[in-house]
């Protein structure tokens, strides 16, 4: 166990200091902030004092020296906007992403794991092809059109809905509902192959043969097999539903991290996008870290190195 989770701590190190070295580069090689955020007729002078004044002057060595030192200690650095330190502009909308997050993984779970064992008992009936094609559709449809359809439709048309905002559940339906629907029809597509995989294996026979239940051998047998790779794959769509809920967030004006990103690129605010960048590679490595460390306690035949139990 230990071990384990040595080399997953090593690994999530290097993956978020990787990652922090390339949003800083790209950010540098995107041009000056300073043109973005004083007018134009601002006398050069002038500009080279902020410049100074946000330590911008220096070589991008030391600057990206000084970054990392900081960030070890919990500095982020301040907005180039309003002066608050990054971490605390972010740590606002965290709540806000999170809650349609996990409203949207909810949604998910519980249309795409029924949808795709149902497809998987129904292979090539009407049923499995009713329901691949709707997860087809539902994958291929842009979030931002989506988003937009629905608009029109339940707060335009409907009027049942609010069309953006925050602050009640029913502010909270159509954004998750857009998030939710690709994760969804992604879910049923990869529940329908490993619950396919799981059905054609002896053992899954042998229970067949014994005259167990279908009911006893689908939750005794299959769906505990099929749990690996569907969480395998919920492991990396978690991390990624923050960085999806960045076009949902500006939609339909959501006030979490995804709108603060769009917000802060546009501005040229350094500190708050390499925050942000950061919070996102350290939520996925987190999620595929517990992902690993499910495994032992899901299926006892895995353990984890060295013969230890996970």
């Amino acid at each position: 166990m230990r071990q384990l989770l040595l080399s997953r701590g090593i690994r999530a190190a290097l993956t978020l200091f990787l990652c922090l070295v390339l949003a800083f580069v790209i950010l540098r090689l995107s041009g000056d902030p300073m043109m973005a955020l004083v007018p134009g007729e601002v006398p050069p002078v002038l500009l080279d004092e902020y410049r100074v004044r946000w330590g911008l002057d220096r070589p991008l060595p030391e600057q990206f020296l000084r970054y990392v030192l900081a960030a070890m200690r919990g500095d982020f650095g301040l907005s180039l906007i309003d002066g608050r330190p990054a971490i605390e502009l972010v740590t606002e909308r965290i709540g806000a992403t999170l809650k349609l997050g996990l409203a949207s993984l909810l949604l998910a779970l519980v249309i795409g794991l029924p949808a795709g064992t149902y497809a998987a008992l129904n292979r090539d009936k009407l049923g499995d092809r009713l329901v691949m094609s709707t997860a087809i559709f539902g994958y291929a449809m842009p979030n931002f059109f989506l988003g937009l359809l629905m608009i029109l439709l339940f707060a335009l048309q409907l009027r049942l809905l609010p069309s953006s905002g925050y602050g009640t559940p029913a502010h909270l339906v159509l954004p998750a509902l857009t998030l939710g629907t690709a994760l969804a029809a992604k879910l049923a597509r990869f529940t329908r192959t490993s619950v396919l995989d799981v059905l054609g294996q002896p053992h899954v026979r042998t229970a067949r043969g014994k005259r167990l239940s279908g009911f006893a051998v689908l939750i005794r047998h299959v769906l505990p097999n099929a749990a690996i790779p569907v969480i395998t794959f919920l492991g990396f769509e978690i991390g990624l539903l923050i960085g999806g809920a960045v076009v949902t967030e500006t939609v339909f004006g959501w006030p979490g991290i995804g709108q603060l990103l769009v917000m802060s690129v546009t501005r040229r605010d350094l500190a708050v996008v390499q925050a942000i960048v950061l919070m996102i590679a350290l939520a996925i490595v987190v999620v595929n870290l517990l992902v690993d460390l499910s495994y032992g306690r899901i299926d006892p035949r895995v353990r984890g190195t060295h013969g230890k139990r996970v």
